[in-house]
């Protein structure tokens, strides 16, 4: 049976897969983004980030705020 459509972006945006992996729902997997988006809740999520000892965004292009 083919990939579903989840699974194709999944497969394609994997970290750490070698190239033409097949993912299958159930699979566990770490994904990097392109971007993240953050809106109203910037503020809110500020306190997390440093709770966490963030000091600085690693990809200045990934976030996208709204």
């Amino acid at each position: 049976m083919g990939l579903t459509f989840v699974e194709k972006i999944a497969a394609r945006h994997a970290d750490g897969l070698a190239a033409g992996t097949v993912v299958h729902a159930g699979d566990f997997i770490s994904i990097r983004p392109r971007h993240v988006m953050t809106h109203d809740n910037t503020g809110a999520v500020i306190p997390k980030f440093k709770q966490i000892g963030a000091t600085a965004i690693a990809d200045q292009a990934q976030p996208v705020f709204a």
